[in-house]
């Protein structure tokens, strides 16, 4: 089943998603919560998309905060969920070659109206954790 091949590391860069701004600011700039400066001091020449920013904060794991890195940890599980909640939907709806985690990130908000009721929950759960 293609939803269970998406990896949770694919689906936790899909948290950033929510916080990092597509627009021509620097990377420091854009990001915000616990890892903000783990990302400007260790991350700030990473090209944002298909999980390169979850790596370097991979990478920098010893150097994170321990805000950061629990604030990590709880957008994994509830990603995880996510992933649970949404696989038929994420298969149904936003199978694509090589998916970056922010195309499906925006792809379930796009198609959110059509989501089942249990994927639109947990999504909405997400989105509010992540404020």
């Amino acid at each position: 089943m293609r939803a269970k091949s998406l990896s949770g590391s694919i689906l936790l860069a899909a948290a950033f998603a929510a916080v990092f701004v597509a627009a021509p600011f620097p990377l420091g700039a854009q990001f915000a919560g616990p890892c903000a400066e783990t990302v400007t001091k260790y991350c700030k020449d990473v090209i944002p998309g298909g999980g390169r920013i979850m790596k370097c904060l991979g990478d920098h794991r010893d150097d994170q905060s321990a805000a950061c890195r629990d604030w990590l940890e709880d957008q994994n599980r509830s990603l995880k969920e996510l992933n649970t909640a949404c696989a038929k939907d994420i298969a149904q709806l936003c199978s694509f070659s090589n998916p970056d985690s922010i195309i499906i990130y925006r792809c379930l908000e796009d198609n959110y109206a059509s989501l089942k009721s249990d994927c639109r929950e947990k999504l909405r759960e997400i989105k509010d954790r992540m404020k």
